[in-house]
This record gives structure tokens, sequence and C-alpha cells, in this order.
């Protein structure tokens, strides 16, 4: 189980970090669907929507605290289905992946715009992703698992 983690890990985070590599040296912008979806480089200092913009240090602190209770709650798991290991390793590789660019960069590399109706939504890159579909994967997995006690 911890083994198929740590392969989900380790793909997710080897997968994020070659599109970052390759986006901040050889990108600009590209226009994947006109008026929805681009390609930008962009940087970010912050997390989610530039909050805490500046705080790299406590970000990375922040981040290797939640590494430590996600740990944790993986280790009090009674039951880990495909569903649990899924979701903890793409969630360790969203998080992991972010955290690679803090501390070596000193920034995270964002890259997919999306555009609706004029709105134009943060700028976000594939470890943001991966981190979103862990947690509602493992919301999904307590729900189930709440649901089947009853």
């Amino acid at each position: 189980m911890k083994r198929k983690i740590f392969l989900i890990t380790s793909f997710s985070i080897v997968i994020d970090q070659i599109i970052k590599y390759i986006v901040s040296n050889c990108l600009s912008k590209v226009t994947i669907i006109p008026n929805f979806i681009s390609l930008v480089y962009a940087q970010n200092n912050g997390v989610a929507f530039s909050m805490l913009s500046g705080k790299r240090v406590f970000i990375i602190l922040a981040s290797l605290i939640l590494v430590y209770i996600l740990v944790y709650m993986l280790n009090k798991e009674k039951e880990k289905n495909a569903l649990i290991i899924w979701s903890y390793g793409i969630l360790f590789g969203g998080i992991f992946g972010n955290l690679i660019d803090r501390i070596i960069r000193g920034v995270v590399v964002d890259y997919i715009s999306i555009s609706i109706v004029g709105y134009y939504f943060p700028i976000f890159n594939l470890a943001d992703v991966l981190i979103t579909i862990g947690v509602i994967l493992l919301v999904i997995s307590y729900f189930k698992e709440s649901k089947s006690k009853l």
C-alpha cells in the first residue's frame, strides 16, 4: 500500500516538474481554446489566489506540517482501498510538487489560465489540480466510510 502511494506520488511529482520546467524555459503564451483556456507562464509567491504572498518560509513550514498530519491520518486509516491510495498519492504529489518549487525556485510556477465569459480564474498548475482532486477523493472516501458504518 505504501509502495503504491509512493509510486503515485513520485509519478505526479515528476510529471509536474517536467511540465513546469518546459513552461518556465520555453513558454510565454499558447492559446489552446480561444477565449477559454491558455497556457501562460506565471510565478506565484503565495498560495491559492496569491494569499500569503511573500510568506515563503511560513508556507514551506505549513506544507511540511500538513504532510505530517496527512501521514498521521494515513497511518490511522483502517481500510486502505484504491480510493484512499489514489487520494493520498496525488495529494502528496501536488503538495510536494509545489513545495519543490518554493524551496528551489522561491516561487511556484503556474501556467493554466482559464477564462469563462470574461472572468479570468487565477492561473494554476498541475500540482494545484492534484491537490484539489486528492482532497475531493479523500472527502468522498470518508463519506463512504462513515455511511458504511451506519
